[in-house]
């Protein structure tokens, strides 16, 4: 019989005891409430180890879901810093990358002015060549006509 029953059991007695005329107050069966009284105390250290125990066992689940919680802030707290540093380095990499871009895209410029100076050049001399060219054809119609 568990704690609860056996009190029930002391409530029933004093229910059902004989009531002293113009009073509130009982008489009981001494040996009856003592007895009930006595099975509460060999009783009450097993609920008392129960409680006990649920109460450990509680602070146990609780200290082990807070190591759980406390493992898993830290991880993320990991994976957070992971990904700040993989932004960061993403970030320098485009800088990097629009660097190289720009500094190809200036290497291209130049070489392109490069090759339209030295096309402007060979044109520029081919066209010398070509009126050297043209004033001996020329001074050999001369002659030719004076002939």
């Amino acid at each position: 019989m568990d704690i609860l029953n056996l009190l029930e059991r002391i409530e029933d007695i004093i229910e059902d005891a004989s009531k002293f005329p113009l009073s509130s107050k009982v008489m009981v069966d001494k040996e009856e409430v003592l007895e009930v009284i006595n099975e509460i105390r060999l009783k009450l250290p097993d609920e008392i180890n129960r409680a006990s125990w649920v109460a450990k066992e509680r602070q146990r689940i609780l200290n082990e879901a807070q190591s759980e919680a406390d493992e898993l802030i830290g991880k993320v707290k990991d994976q957070q810093q992971h990904l700040i540093e993989e932004s960061e380095i993403t970030r320098q990499a485009k800088s990097y990358a629009n660097q190289l871009l720009q500094e190809a895209e200036q290497k291209a410029n130049e070489m392109k002015m490069g090759a339209y100076n030295y096309s402007d050049e060979i044109l520029s001399k081919l066209q010398d060549k070509i009126r050297e060219i043209n004033n001996i054809i020329e001074d050999n119609r001369e002659v030719l006509k004076k002939m």
